[in-house]
């Protein structure tokens, strides 16, 4: 188990050396500094892998907490030809987490989850999360590890796989075993959320041409709902566009999310599916516009895109 250690202040490193007693295979990579030719957590994967010794890389964040079968159940995936194997990060939905706002984060997130898992299993992977990824260290190397993706802030796990499904004839794999599912932590509040999502989207103008055009694609069908429900009020010849986009989107998320609660073993309140669809489309139009528009915070510091352009805040 490899420990990585990039500039925390929570003191990681000191509570690290007091485990590293008891458990000898324990190890601790600590950076002190950042450096402009590599973002902050690619670099601290990438410092991390070179300690690695073994064939298999599993990561996974710091505010992750995985299960006793984690590892197994990751592993258990890496028949002959497999490359990389993508995993679920549900979000911690006990108190304080178990409020209407957190659910319908942890909505999002598996929606985001089962999406991925849904293009894997095509044949044509898109996304996943670096809170539970694993690699073989080969493949790291065959392709050139984060070599033309270094400066991005995010895209540690969906550039990296862009480059293993462009760049390699490895196999990718979603692991669906409630075993191998690491929750983590949710923003704590909305403006914690709102500078994760706008992360998220910082990535996109980087992502494959066909990933780039279906993005591109549900921005404006979420544009035309607003638009049509907005001129609606001065027009009624929009009521029945809004309408029939509104409920023809709203009725292909319900399918395919119960299919996936299904697959993944997760509870689906109609409830809270109907108040986060009424948000939706807000959310998806202001967020594909902030995030290519505006900085994100980030662990105290303020970034935009690449990691040539960081604003330290303290």
């Amino acid at each position: 188990v490899i420990v990585v250690d990039d500039r925390s202040e929570d003191g990681t490193a000191r509570m690290v050396r007091i485990f590293m007693k008891k458990f000898p295979n324990l190890r601790l990579v600590e950076i002190k500094d950042k450096i402009p030719s590599m973002a902050p957590k690619k670099n601290a994967l990438f410092r991390g892998i070179q300690r690695a010794r073994g064939e298999i890389i599993l990561t996974t964040d710091a505010d992750c907490v995985p299960g006793p079968h984690w590892l197994s159940s990751m592993v258990a995936y890496f028949e002959p030809g497999v490359g990389l194997v993508a995993g679920f990060n549900p979000y911690k939905s006990s108190a304080p987490y178990n409020n209407t706002f957190h659910q319908m984060l942890a909505l999002d997130f598996f929606a985001m989850a089962a999406i991925s898992a849904a293009f894997i299993g095509l044949g044509f992977p898109i996304s996943c999360s670096g809170g539970n990824l694993a690699y073989r260290k080969s493949v790291f190397q065959q392709v050139g590890g984060f070599a033309r993706i270094d400066r991005w802030i995010s895209g540690d796990d969906m550039l990296f796989l862009e480059k293993v499904r462009d760049h390699t004839s490895w196999k990718i794999r979603y692991a669906i075993e409630p075993e191998s599912f690491v929750p983590t932590l949710p923003p704590p509040n909305f403006k914690s959320f709102i500078h994760q999502r706008i992360r998220y989207a910082s990535k996109c103008p980087r992502l494959a041409l066909p990933v780039t055009l279906g993005l591109t694609g549900i921005y404006f069908l979420n544009l035309l709902i607003l638009m049509a429900g907005a001129l609606s009020f001065f027009n009624i010849k929009w009521l029945p566009i809004f309408l029939t986009s509104f409920f023809m989107k709203m009725l292909f998320e319900w399918n395919f999310l119960k299919s996936a609660s299904k697959i993944f073993q997760q509870k689906i309140s109609l409830k809270l599916f109907f108040l986060s669809e009424g948000i939706h489309p807000f959310y998806i139009v202001c967020m594909g516009l902030l995030g290519v528009l505006l900085p994100f915070q980030w662990h105290g510091e303020i970034y935009r895109r690449k990691s040539t352009l960081y604003f330290p805040t303290g």
